[in-house]
């Protein structure tokens, strides 16, 4: 059991906050969900929020509408403090405001370069920035971020907590399972492998008058680039069994 703290920053329960409250956490219609969300766009029980392992797991419970963290539609995903979930018309932020300063000031020391930025296709990813405008304007009352978890920070300053890094892999696995996973990595790296080594450079001139430097490009061929499409479709494809029974 791990102790968990939700604020409820949009949708019809807007300002609500659960402080340090224990884990596993349902959040739906219905009355038997510890939070409880009269918003017609959730499903009666949508999400849980559980402790396994040490980790903080939100599970989508095959929702109608889905689940969002950060932007991006998920399953089953790891919460860290300044997540940002969706479901419905509902936003909401997980984590404590100590919880989150402390992530923020780790996020400040790492080298972000290899790190990629989540919803950036989607309405969630710039929820932050729109709220704070109104924060930082001193227009407190009308703004969605009506609570002070995020008071005196910019969109700069938050941006980092909704870039995901590049992910570290499962310890403890059984003989079976490390296989499996050495067989999915190689697949990709196979694959990959053989698109890197088809792409063909090339120079280009640049127009500008008093630039006399090349400007380089790369071309993929026609079969490579529906390579391509396809590594995509079927990463979709595992992202979306992952959380299947």
């Amino acid at each position: 059991m791990a102790l968990v703290t939700i604020r409820i920053l949009d949708g019809p329960e807007r300002g609500k906050a659960y402080h340090q409250i224990a884990t596993p956490v349902t959040v739906g219609r219905e009355e038997g969900n510890l939070i409880q969300l009269s918003d017609e766009r959730i499903s009666r029980y949508h999400l849980k929020i559980h402790e396994n392992g040490g980790a903080i797991i939100l599970t989508d419970l095959q929702s109608t509408n889905g689940t969002r963290v950060n932007g991006e539609v998920i399953s089953v995903w790891r919460l860290r403090p300044g997540d940002i979930i969706s479901a419905g018309r509902s936003v909401i932020v997980f984590g404590s405001t100590d919880e989150i300063a402390n992530r923020l000031a780790i996020l400040a020391k790492q080298d972000k370069s290899t790190f990629v930025p989540m919803g950036i296709d989607g309405e969630e990813f710039n929820f932050l920035s729109r709220s704070l405008e109104h924060v930082t304007t001193g227009d407190i009352n009308s703004s969605l971020f009506d609570v002070a978890i995020f008071r005196g920070l910019s969109p700069n300053e938050l941006a980092p907590l909704h870039l995901l890094p590049p992910p570290q892999l499962p310890t403890g696995l059984q003989p079976k399972n490390a296989a499996q996973m050495t067989e999915f990595l190689q697949y990709i790296h196979i694959r990959l492998r053989y698109l890197v080594s088809s792409v063909k450079s090339e120079q280009l001139a640049k127009k500008k008058e008093n630039d006399q430097s090349d400007l380089d490009r790369i071309t993929v061929s026609a079969d490579q680039w529906q390579n391509i499409i396809d590594l995509y479709d079927k990463m979709a494809k595992y992202l979306n069994s992952i959380s299947e029974p």
